[in-house]
């Protein structure tokens, strides 16, 4: 049994913190499952395993909010470490290290810039040096992690801009922006904002809704939804046709809660009845959502791995000509410092492409939030690296994503929290595109009607737009086709 202890300085830090939201990561970037706990002034981590790793704490950040941030590699002693230091070392680490790799690769890094990271490294050196004064270095160490953070956000914005600049130098990138209409079209005098943002819509086409009933298949919600995207001249990608979620599946299934092949049956008869129906019709199909997500009817994780490729082989008999994903929630996995799980969402890709199943792209699945199920908000260049990390596949990514920064889904948006949505976009979206694995980029939620997680739709519950759906029509006229 490993224990890590780590010394906070401003007790304030530890006032109204989950402690479930902090974990410790292995050299593969996984989370390792085990406990935490606060005792006093201390994080205590308890874990199986006894090797190095980093751990990671949701941190507020000045002008940010609240980010997950994550120490340079700790070993484990009796000692403990000070976490405000250790923080600020990793976050300064990983920025200079991220700034001498795309110099390296041609970036030219303005001086302004290069004087922000100096100042973050001064305070870190500060800080670590004098650690016997604790208010010191707590201070100069929080400090530093405000430059860094700041310098990598200009750090990823000046790649962006540099990278896009030589991309679109002959004409707009092909990169598709969408939006999943969720199983609803927006009142009729906002729809031309879609049409205006927009060149692709995701439409559902789950099980849950089109057979509600065994046997009986409902279609028109997904017709009339096709009908008007194909009217406007939108590109149409057809699913998830399976969402391993407990929301997502009908509700007599679990007559058969456990019971792999009669479920496994039921599932790729939904696959088959519908790309029979709407083959040669949507220009993508994603065939599986959040086939991560455990305990969903029971079934386990080769459960889930067989069905998806059987549904891809099935797909593939049926319409081989259109492009198949598929997709995976919460691509850091951190509710695996949770759960005892032993697969995450890489170990899942990796099997399907090995099996070389004719899969033409992975998709990433991003509700950035804190709220539970959404992957926490993190530093720019944490989500750049993630893109690096998952372009090792050498497939095109299809990312979906949502921001609500809300800690609650009951708790009203404040201004700010409305804005720093559109903020997100402006600052985090760029960087993403600049990537040539990213082929699609869609919004993951329509309305905050029903919905998953409430604040982070397009329109409100009244149908009012809110800023981010201008920010990501400004971002489209800059960039995209």
């Amino acid at each position: 049994m490993g224990l890590m202890r780590l010394f906070v300085h401003d007790k304030g830090r530890l006032e109204g913190l989950d402690p479930s939201r902090v974990h410790m990561v292995g050299f593969d970037g996984l989370p390792w499952y085990g406990s935490v706990f606060i005792s006093e002034n201390q994080l205590v981590i308890q874990r199986n395993e006894k090797d190095s790793g980093t751990v990671s704490v949701p941190w507020h950040v000045r002008e940010w909010g609240e980010m997950l941030l994550s120490t340079a590699t700790l070993m484990e002693r009796d000692k403990p470490y000070f976490l405000e230091v250790e923080l600020a070392r990793g976050v300064v680490h990983r920025l200079r290290n991220q700034l001498e790799a795309w110099r390296q690769l041609g970036l030219v890094v303005p001086p302004e810039l290069e004087q922000k990271v100096l100042s973050a490294t001064r305070h870190f050196s500060r800080a670590a040096s004098g650690q016997q004064i604790p208010a010191t270095a707590s201070n100069e160490a929080n400090e530093a992690i405000e430059l860094a953070v700041s310098a990598g956000h200009d750090l990823a914005g000046t790649y962006a801009s540099q990278v896009l600049a030589l991309r679109t130098r002959n004409g707009p990138l092909t990169t598709l922006l969408g939006v999943d209409l969720s199983g609803e079209l927006p009142p009729q005098d906002l729809r031309h904002s879609i049409v205006d943002t927009f060149n692709l819509v995701s439409l559902p086409m789950a099980w849950r809704d089109i057979e509600m009933s065994e046997g009986r298949r409902e279609w028109d919600a997904t017709d009339n939804e096709l009908r008007w995207a194909q009217k406007h001249g939108l590109k149409v990608v057809g699913g998830p046709l399976l969402e391993f979620d407990e929301r997502r599946v009908p509700d007599w299934t679990y007559l058969w809660e456990g019971d792999y092949d009669t479920l496994s049956t039921f599932m790729l008869e939904h696959v088959r009845h519908t790309v029979r129906r709407y083959r040669g019709k949507v220009h993508l199909w994603h065939v599986a959502a959040r086939m991560n997500r455990p305990q969903v009817l029971s079934l386990g994780d080769e459960d889930r791995l067989q069905i998806v490729a059987s549904a891809i082989h099935t797909i593939r008999e049926l319409d081989p000509r259109t492009p198949v994903v598929a997709s995976f929630d919460q691509p850091w996995a951190e509710y695996m410092a949770n759960q005892p799980i032993e697969l995450a969402p890489m170990h899942y890709a990796d099997a399907l492409v090995r099996a070389d199943l004719g899969l033409s792209g992975l998709g990433l699945e991003l509700n950035i939030g804190q709220q539970p199920l959404a992957t926490a908000p993190r530093t720019a260049i944490a989500f750049s690296q993630l893109m690096d990390q998952w372009s090792m596949f050498e497939l095109p990514l299809f990312l979906m994503l949502t921001v609500d920064t809300r800690v609650s889904r009951n708790a009203p948006a404040t201004p700010s929290e409305t804005a720093s949505r559109a903020k997100w976009v402006e600052y985090y979206l760029p960087p993403l595109l600049a990537k040539n694995s990213v082929q699609v980029v869609l919004w993951n939620q329509l309305s905050d009607r029903n919905a998953e997680f409430p604040g982070a739709g397009l329109f409100d519950e009244s149908h009012q737009p809110k800023a981010v759906l201008n920010a990501l029509a400004e971002l489209r006229k800059r960039y995209l086709a």
